[in-house]
């Protein structure tokens, strides 16, 4: 009941940010061109755009550009020319959206692909492992730019701070939760209770012993070494129980390994519940990220997409309704909150464009001040520049 309405709170969250920001696209304006664009003209111009990517050639480019852009992240490569970047935002990206799609949302995305979808079951598990590593390995990157190599040029802000814990706490307590399931007799207790039809004492024995032996189960009754018979038995049961659901918990490589070190103590945190303590971590620090996505600097994930598109599908022709729909819409897409660093593309365009040495101030408020054309990391066509 309560993960429910957790649930269904973040849900609603997310939802009411991101119309929010989506209403902010056609009402706001950014830069001294044309302030009086009603807000009607802006949305049939949205329109327009929607219908130019489904219903022309131009969709083949489009994806394309998601597909190189987006995916792959070619732009961030190029712009910046910064492999150590590039990487950490890949293991980032690939990491969090796999384990946004395959894992979170996999009773939908994964039992399409996997009718007999189990998170116990590989690849999953495999795969789950190493996309958690992929994501630490890229946070570990981001710090490590943030105070070695990159340091005093890039602005760490506390939205920065946050995103690092938040996703570090995610994948970190998701590691830990599952170790504590691989050691939990408790776990094991409530699987045989529920999935099996084992009634015998000597053959739940039997099991459990075979879960200790090949599966990383820390027990209080199997304490000592058991018989070839018993354990032949053991796996016959599992064969016939439990096989279709559980894959052996050594190709989840990283949290098998966090189950080893925490063995000598898995009894006493299997006792005190702790298994259910690093859930409600884990759930909710889910929820919370969720519920502030629209609200943070990972909105970007979902506005540079959209900004990508608009500029491939108005390309350098537009009018005044649809620069101020792009314009909004990148600024949104900027990676770094709004707030410019040295080593930021965009920035350093923008700087050659106006011809500025100066401080940068922070892109909110800079942007209210200069024309159409010096906004954005792409140019918009001579005429409107002219008008503007």
């Amino acid at each position: 009941m309560f993960f429910n309405a957790a649930l269904y709170t973040a849900l609603s969250i997310f939802i009411i940010g991101i119309v929010y920001k989506i209403c902010r696209w056609f009402v706001k304006s950014v830069g001294i061109g044309e302030r009086d664009i009603a807000v009607s003209q802006r949305i049939v111009s949205g329109a327009k755009s929607i219908f130019a990517i489904v219903f022309s050639v131009r969709l083949f480019s489009v994806l394309k550009v998601l597909i190189v852009d987006g995916l792959l992240q070619i732009r961030i490569l190029q712009d910046k020319k910064d492999i150590l970047a590039w990487v950490m935002h890949i293991f980032i990206f690939v990491g969090f959206i796999f384990l946004l799609i395959f894992h979170a949302l996999g009773s939908i995305f994964s039992v399409a692909v996997y009718p007999d979808y189990q998170s116990t079951l590989n690849p999953f598990m495999f795969l789950r492992n190493l996309c958690g590593v992929l994501v630490i390995a890229g946070l570990a990157l981001a710090i490590i730019r943030r105070t070695v190599t990159m340091k005093g040029r890039i602005k760490t802000t506390g939205m920065d701070v946050y995103v690092i814990a938040i996703l570090a706490v995610i994948v970190g307590s998701g590691f830990l939760l599952e170790s504590l399931k691989i050691t939990s007799q408790t776990e094991f207790e409530n699987m045989v209770e529920e999935y099996s039809d084992i009634d015998d004492q000597a053959d739940r024995l039997a099991l459990e012993s075979y879960w200790v032996a090949k599966y990383g189960l820390v027990s209080s009754t199997v304490v000592a070494r058991v018989s070839s018979q018993t354990l032949a038995t053991g796996l016959e049961l599992h064969e016939t129980n439990c096989i279709d659901c559980h894959s052996r918990p050594q190709s989840a490589f990283i949290s098998y390994s966090l189950s080893r070190l925490i063995k000598p103590l898995a009894l006493g945190l299997d006792r005190i519940e702790a298994g259910t303590v690093i859930q409600y971590v884990h759930f909710l620090a889910c929820f919370f990220g969720l519920a502030m996505l629209a609200f943070s600097k990972m909105f970007h994930m979902i506005s540079t997409p959209v900004s990508l598109v608009v500029a491939e599908v108005a390309k350098q022709y537009q009018d005044h309704a649809t620069t101020a729909n792009r314009q909004m819409i990148e600024l949104d897409g900027c990676s770094h909150g709004g707030i410019c660093h040295e080593q930021c593309p965009v920035r350093q365009r923008r700087m050659e464009r106006i011809e500025q040495s100066i401080p940068y101030e922070p892109m909110r408020i800079y942007s209210g001040e200069k024309s159409a054309d010096n906004l954005g990391s792409r140019k918009v066509s001579s005429s409107e520049v002219k008008d503007a």
